[in-house]
């Protein structure tokens, strides 16, 4: 420690002239990072039904599709003067470049009357609209005494100029969006606001509770420079490697700065008790080095496994996120040992100007049986509590019920049952629109009648089209079928023959929720389908698969993440202290903890999901942190005070209860986050830090005096 020590103070310019240099390269890759909002980089990094789903939107050339929900005072199949302006309005937003074409209650044309301005529009024509089920049915709805139509529009473009140029077009009528772009956009938007305000936040947050911790405004701002450095060297590489901030990794530099700065805090706490007793600069920083130096590289070590665990979660953009804010805290722990030995060796004095806020001297009293007791109580009945939890997560439930999303989401869902689509690709023994698989989808749909509000497919068009368009008395037979196709050949706004390839047709199914229950039902009808014999073979997926297929694996993956972290956590404290016994102590307080979130979780009807499930990770790498500090401590006083446990308390609980009691609070800026697992996070985070420093501060000393009077023995 001395070597390194006199190497800062004697190259104390060289070294912060290499600091500048770094901050400014950080500087040029930061201004180089991108967002990258694709709702797919989060789900299982292998699933059958991606696959699928991809397979499906190759096979039927399907590109992104955008709903868009109109709210008027009249029936506009009432109105001739609203309709004929909402025909035009239709008409302006398929001018827009990227727009494929759009389906609703106003098409562009119709056999037998000749449409080519609002003026040619007659009460005629929406006397025959009016009594078309496939117009009527699918895109009207009377409610509440509104009326309401919608607009299906896919799309050649996944660009969000898109979204903000039909939202300019309609900015004179209320109007409802969805779609996966439409929740993309918005996402860039949210994602935006969280990189540019809740960092900045998260300093300013820890900055006040270090300043109320060390007594010094001055002390708690160079106690947190380190870990913001430390997020800004992380966002830097990540723009110089060509990385992006996805939803998951945008919390990367909040959790440097607030994971990051626990060290920068140990340290200057350790540094100021020093200088108290008199000891000159250099003197203490080598003694601060001795006493936690290795603490810190621990601490830094078990949070680093606690995130590169991550790694066993089946989602790219969470074994991203591990990988980046493992990163970020070695940074944070790099700059930590960097930075302030090199502002101490300089002109700076660093001092307190009142003692310690917080104190938690009443725990002595759990240092017996009674606090090990407590310590059983409490944990079998958060384990009894786990049962109960749910898992879930997916496209919606994420925003919360505040935003713009949500909102249109609730609304369109209350007027036309939207959800999220599921698509079923069938793939047949005969030609597509034989009169077979009208049959058989006519089946299929009445055996799912609870399960889902809407199912379309080809045979359904061709039949309704033939019945109320042409007057046919029974299902189109081939040459019907021929006059059909020639008569909607321009008419984009009918898509009957886009949904069929070759011996192939695609069903679309809107589910009436997107629930594990009703989406093994239809699957399960789906398989019985099969068993006819009239189809090759049925493929089944769509969003609300993949995303239930994650939240079914995403437990074991998290089981599987949780029960390698404690392995490699409880061998860091063993290499450290070289003791298997008090190896195990130092993972008990973080094992209560770990045992109480998933409790609270259940109690409070929490999800877990595959970001809810981030604060095991947090917990097992910076929960044991404080059994670190305490442990490394210990062994620091054990020969150098009387009564080493005492020592080790008076100096460590402060640090510790400041460090949860900051983390905590640093994570609550989450609650400004528009997503509602930022906020759950948020919630979790506290139950999680608090526990796991008052479990350490309450067994650890317990059983460390049980072992010092053994071996005095």
């Amino acid at each position: 420690m001395e070597r390194y020590v006199e190497f800062i103070f004697n190259n104390r310019k060289k070294l912060l002239i290499l600091l500048v240099i770094i901050n400014i390269t950080a500087l040029i890759g930061l201004i180089q990072i991108r967002l990258n909002v694709d709702m797919k980089t989060f789900l299982p990094s292998s699933s059958k039904y991606l696959d699928n789903y991809s397979i499906i939107e190759k096979k039927y050339d399907l590109s992104d599709q955008l709903i868009v929900m109109l709210e008027t005072d009249k029936n506009p199949l009432e109105d001739l003067d609203l309709y004929r302006k909402l025909w035009s309005l239709q008409r302006e937003l398929e001018s827009i470049k990227g727009i494929n074409f759009i389906s609703s209650l106003f098409p562009q044309s119709f056999p037998g009357y000749n449409i080519k301005s609002p003026e040619d529009i007659n009460e005629s024509f929406l006397n025959k609209i009016s009594q078309i089920s496939m117009f009527k049915d699918k895109f009207f709805k009377e409610k509440d005494g509104k009326y309401y139509t919608l607009l299906t529009i896919p799309l050649k473009s996944e660009d969000f100029k898109v979204v903000d140029q039909i939202e300019e077009k309609l900015k004179n009528v209320t109007h409802y969006g969805g779609g996966t772009l439409y929740f993309t956009k918005k996402l860039f938007d949210y994602l935006l606001s969280i990189v540019i305000f809740l960092p900045p936040f998260a300093f300013l947050t820890m900055l006040l509770i270090f300043s109320l911790q060390l007594g010094s405004k001055k002390l708690a701002l160079f106690s947190v420079i380190p870990a913001g450095l430390g997020a800004l060297w992380t966002l830097g590489l990540m723009g110089w490697s060509g990385r992006e901030l996805s939803i998951a990794s945008v919390l990367v530099p909040i959790f440097t700065i607030i994971m990051g700065s626990a060290d920068g805090m140990h340290f200057l706490t350790h540094y100021v008790e020093y200088i108290e007793r008199g000891l000159d600069k250099k003197s203490a920083v080598i003694e601060t080095l001795k006493s936690t130096g290795i603490a810190m590289i621990m601490t830094t070590v078990t949070t680093i496994i606690g995130f590169i665990s991550m790694m066993f979660i089946n989602s790219n953009m969470m074994k991203e996120m591990g990988i980046w804010t493992s990163f970020g805290i070695g940074f944070a722990g790099i700059a930590t040992l960097y930075i302030l030995p090199v502002i101490i060796a300089g002109d700076v004095e660093l001092k307190r100007k009142r003692a310690h806020m917080f104190d938690v001297s009443f725990i002595k009293k759990f240092w017996n049986r009674k606090g090990v007791f407590t310590y059983i109580i409490l944990i079998l009945i958060f384990v009894l509590l786990i049962p109960t939890i749910t898992v879930k997560f997916d496209q919606i439930s994420m925003f919360k019920g505040y935003t713009k999303v949500r909102k249109d989401y609730e609304k369109l869902t209350s007027v036309f049952d939207f959800n999220i689509p599921v698509m079923v690709d069938f793939q047949t023994t005969k030609d597509p629109l034989d009169k077979t698989y009208l049959n058989e989808m006519k089946k299929f749909e009445n055996t799912l009648s609870d399960e889902i509000s809407m199912f379309n497919y080809p045979q359904q068009f061709l039949d309704v089209m033939g019945k109320e368009f042409f007057n046919f008395k029974s299902y189109p037979n081939p040459i019907q079928i021929l006059i059909i196709k020639n008569a909607i050949k321009n008419n984009p706004s009918i898509p009957l023959f886009d949904l069929i390839k070759g011996k192939s047709y695609l069903g679309i199914i809107t589910t009436k929720d997107n629930s594990q229950m009703t989406l093994e039902k239809v699957q399960d009808a789906v398989e019985n389908l099969k068993k006819d014999g009239v189809f090759k073979d049925i493929k089944i997926s769509g969003m609300p698969y993949v995303f239930n297929e994650m939240n079914t694996t995403v437990l074991n993956s998290q089981i599987k993440s949780i029960i390698i972290s404690l392995i490699l956590v409880f061998i860091s404290i063993f290499i450290m202290i070289r003791s298997l016994k008090i190896s195990f102590y130092g993972i008990l307080p973080l094992i209560g903890a770990l045992l109480a979130e998933f409790g609270i979780m259940a109690l409070f009807k929490i999800p877990l999901n595959i970001q809810s499930a981030l604060m095991a990770n947090i917990t097992i790498g910076v929960g044991v942190d404080y059994a670190i500090h305490m442990i490394g401590t210990y062994r620091y006083y054990k020969t150098r005070s009387k009564n080493p446990i005492e020592e080790t308390f008076n100096v460590v609980q402060k640090p510790i209860l400041a460090n949860a009691i900051g983390l905590a609070l640093g994570l609550s800026i989450l609650n400004f986050s528009p997503f509602t697992f930022h906020t759950y996070l948020s919630i979790i985070m506290w139950v999680g830090m608090i526990s796991a420093s008052m479990f350490t501060l309450m067994l650890l000393p317990n059983f460390l005096k049980y072992e010092n009077n053994k071996n005095v023995k």
